[in-house]
This record gives structure tokens, C-alpha cells and sequence, in this order.
């Protein structure tokens, strides 16, 4: 989630060892991912490998499509807190608020979302182990994001339109 710096063209923006970053209309980022059956070290190697390209692009989340593979991952970080989820799946949801969205496979566009205000996300880590997360405001938001890149479902899918 978020935008990169603008300027650049073409399909990927390369970063990191060996993953590109796709651009919106790759048909991968229209895939509904498959779960992760494999905990081990490529698992391990994705994870740091999305984080760095994460980084480099100056975003707080990153989902697995997003890299061109179809699987249920992300990461995200905010405030220096970093965070893998792996086949995540929303259990409970309260409240909801609106605000502008970018997306990094989408540089350039911002997008009027509402979204719940606090999710109750539930997945495994990067080392199989299971993990809860009660999260609200920016973190909410950016799980919800990603939780819709794993389902084939960009930001401009989900804008808000008045009548």
C-alpha cells in the first residue's frame, strides 16, 4: 500500500534481489491466491525479500501477487514494526472510516475507500507458527488492503462513488 515515487514507467519496477514489482493491469494482481502449505526457507527468503522491495518503494504493505506470486502472504510495516502474515483471514470487524488509498501496483492513483476501523486478523507467520492480531486505524486499513490483493482485488475495485 502506498505510492512509489513517481516518474518511472513500464510494467515492473525492479528492486531487491530478484523481484519486481508489477504494475496494475498484470493479470496476476486479478489472481485469487492459493494457500501456503510450505513453511521453510524460501518462505523465509520471500518475506525479507518483500520487505526490502517494500521498503525501496517507500510502501507499508506488500502482498505476495504484488511480486507476481499467487500466493496469500504480506507484509506490511509501520513505525518500524514489521509484520508477515501467511494465509490471513479476517475473523471480526468493527466500525468503519473512509480516506484515500494508494496502492504501489497503482503509482499514481488515489482512491476513496471505506473500510472497517478495526479488524481481528488471524494467519501464521513466517515460520508456521499462529498469530493473532486486533488492529485498528492505519494498521486495519493496510491488512484489509492486502487481505484484497490475495483475493484479485485492487483499490480502483473498491472506490467510493456518490450519486
Amino acid at each position: 500500500m502506498k505510492n512509489p515515487p513517481t516518474g518511472r514507467s513500464g510494467d515492473h519496477f525492479g528492486a531487491g534481489p530478484g523481484l519486481q514489482l508489477r504494475l496494475y493491469p498484470d493479470a496476476v494482481l486479478r489472481t485469487i491466491s492459493n494457500p501456503i502449505e510450505r513453511f521453510d526457507s524460501w518462505l523465509l527468503d520471500l518475506r525479507a525479500d518483500m520487505l526490502a522491495l517494500m521498503r525501496a518503494h517507500e510502501g507499508i504493505g506488500l502482498a505476495a501477487p504484488q511480486v507476481g506470486i499467487a500466493q496469500r502472504l504480506f507484509v506490511a510495516e509501520i513505525h518500524g514494526r514489521s509484520v508477515c502474515l501467511v494465509n490471513p483471514e479476517i475473523a471480526a470487524r468493527a466500525g468503519s472510516d473512509r480516506m484515500l488509498e494508494g496502492c504501489l501496483s497503482l503509482p499514481g492513483v488515489q482512491v476513496d475507500i471505506e473500510r472497517d476501523r478495526q479488524v481481528e486478523v488471524q494467519g501464521y507467520d513466517a515460520y508456521g507458527r499462529r498469530r493473532r492480531h486486533c488492529v485498528k486505524g492505519l494498521w486495519a486499513r493496510v491488512v484489509q488492503h492486502e487481505i484484497d490483493h490475495l483475493n484479485g482485488v485492487l483499490i480502483c475495485d473498491k472506490a467510493h462513488q456518490s450519486i
